[in-house]
This record gives C-alpha cells, structure tokens and sequence, in this order.
C-alpha cells in the first residue's frame, strides 16, 4: 500500500480544501486503521463530509476546525470501519434538508432512527463499540453502538457531533451519548425514543453527569475528538485502569450547569419475569398507617439502558409499602421499603 501522505498530495491536488482535509484526516487517524483503510475509503470519505458540510443550511456556523473534528472523522470511538456515509446520507438528509437549526435535525434523526435501521438498545450485544452495520446486522446495540450510529446519522447529514461518555460516580456503570453542535454550543438529548421529540440538553442521566467526579481521571466526563490533544477517552468496558489512546476532550465542567444536589431520598424500583428480564409492571407506594397512595409508576424493560429505573423520591425515613399490579389487575404486596440517604434499587419479580 502506497504512503497514504504522499499519495494524498497528488490525487487531490486539484482543491487544496479537500487536500487539507484529507491531510488532517490521514495525519490524526487511529494507528489500527494504518495500512487497513484504503485510500480510496478516505478520499470517498473526505468528498461525501464535504458535501455535506457544503449543503447544510448551517453551513455558515461550520468552521474549518468543526467540520475537520466532528463532521470529517469516520469513526467515533475507535470502532471497526463501515462505509456508512452513503447509506445514511440517502436515509436521513432527505428527512432534515429543510430543517433550519441543527437541533432541529437532531430532533427528527432521533425521532426515526431506530425503526428506520432496526437497531434497537438491548445488553445481549455482542460488544460494546459495534460498528454501524455490525449493530444493523444483529438489530441490537448497547448506549455505546447506539451512540456511534447517531452520531454517523448526524455527521452524514452535516451535523458536528461526538462521541460522550463517563464512568459514574454517585451510581454503578457507565453511560455514553451523542453532543451535536448548534450555533456555538454542545447539546444533548436524552435516549432517542421512535416517534417522539424530547427536550434539548434534559435526560435520565443529567442529575448524574452534574456531579461526575472531575478529580479523578477514571470519573471526567470526556468528549472524543479527531485530533490530538494530550487528553485520553477512558474506555470503562474495556476494564483495566487507564485511558485508551483515542483522542479527547475533558467537558466535565460543561455538564455542571446542570448541579442541583441529588434528592437524598431516592429508590430506583426493577421489575424481572422468571427468565430474569425487565418488563414493564405497575408499581404503587402506600403509606404503611394510612394506606394512602404515596407515589405510582411503571417499571422500564430491557430497551431502556441499564441504569435507566423508574425513581421515586420522597423525604428521607418515609416508609412505604411497595404494591405491583398483577396480571388480573389487582395490586399485591411485594414489600416493605424505607428512603435512605443513599439510592436504593429494589428489584421485585412479577409472578
């Protein structure tokens, strides 16, 4: 294989735009990808952002620096390499190219992604970092594939977008979600849901992301990017204690205008059937004195992310009977709970 630099010099030395792209491409690609991705990969890669950089009706916010970092790159995370870019320019630019604002983009990609691609959230995945089409083949994803197909589906259509993700402190596991850029900031919504629009830069994990710990490198939230910047992404599934080589950014502190202290009193509530999966049950609290009903909701089953509960807060030391609603329609007793400072799960089985 020829020397990827030398070779970019002489095919694209008709547009010495693409020539700078290409060249910060090839020169900040993941060392795995060297001498695995082709040249034509990277100069078909390089055309079609351009492209999509060129007819973005926000176009005008796209700086050089943007588009290279976050609209360029054809990986996220490291992931196996996919040639997506025509395949999702051909699905989702047709949706959003009269959409004015990015976010408004974002909002409807989300809204169609899933059913559109029949990928779907579920922990039975064969990895985490899934490609595009590895996921596709398998219609199922982790927050983590989940993450790398949204933000291809953003970046097909001209949208800046990175891959985000933490170890967290005040809960057990790891998450990981999209940012897209609109007009000078990051944005975020929370898990893209099929046919719905959801509020911009609100989601399950934000009380979490607020009080990530930044005094730990392990716990910082950090945001990938293509070139280097002295900063690592800390892989959490790939275990071990230390940062990946995979450039990226620490956005902790982005995340803390979001600080509000955690209610103390909190108790995430799992239901599982006999063979172990989350379902969807409803669940009652009741005043163990007066029987009056304290608080109601509906359990979540496995195609929201793991750590995604049903929560109900209430004063600290409230005491609550837990009642579930049976097939037959009536409610039993599955229990006794009492809030504590620290979240608890209760996790009941439905008979």
């Amino acid at each position: 294989m020829k020397c990827l630099f030398m070779t970019a010099l002489v095919a694209l030395a008709a547009s010495a735009n693409a020539m700078s792209d290409y060249e910060f491409l090839v020169a900040n690609m993941p060392e795995k990808d060297r001498g695995k991705v082709s040249e034509e990969y990277l100069r078909k890669n390089t055309a079609l952002a351009q492209e999509a950089r060129n007819t973005a009706p926000w176009k005008a916010q796209l700086t050089d620096d943007i588009f290279r970092e976050y609209i360029l790159p054809y990986s996220s995370i490291g992931e196996d390499v996919d040639d997506w870019r025509p395949l999702f320019r051909e699905k989702f630019w047709p949706l959003v190219k009269d959409c004015k604002t990015t976010t408004d983009a974002v909002q409807i990609i989300n809204s169609k992604i899933w059913n559109l691609l029949d990928v779907h959230y579920s922990t039975k995945r064969d990895k985490p970092d899934q490609s595009p089409f590895h996921s596709m083949r398998i219609h199922m994803a982790s927050c983590t594939g989940l993450a790398i197909i949204q933000i291809d589906a953003y970046r097909a259509c001209g949208i800046p977008a990175r891959f985000t993700g933490c170890c967290w402190t005040p809960i057990p596991g790891n998450h990981s979600w999209p940012e897209f850029w609109d007009n000078g900031k990051w944005h975020f919504f929370s898990d893209a849901e099929p046919d719905k629009f959801l509020p911009l830069d609100e989601a399950w994990f934000t009380p979490y992301a607020a009080v990530a710990d930044g005094s730990q490198l392990r716990t910082k939230i950090y945001a990938t990017r293509w070139s280097k910047s002295g900063t690592f992404f800390w892989l959490t599934w790939r275990g071990g204690n230390r940062p990946s080589d995979i450039p990226a950014d620490d956005v902790t502190e982005s995340y803390r205008r979001f600080r509000s202290p955690l209610p103390q009193a909190r108790i995430a509530v799992v239901v599982r059937n006999a063979d172990g999966k989350r379902v969807p049950a409803q669940i009652r609290l009741v005043a163990p004195d007066t029987g009056k009903t304290l608080a109601e909701g509906t359990t979540y089953d496995d195609t929201h992310d793991m750590n995604d509960h049903l929560v109900f807060i209430k004063p600290e030391k409230t005491m609550a009977v837990i009642m579930i609603k049976q097939p037959d329609g009536k409610f039993k007793e599955a229990g006794f709970t009492t809030f504590e400072a620290k979240q608890k799960l209760v996790e009941l089985k439905l008979e």
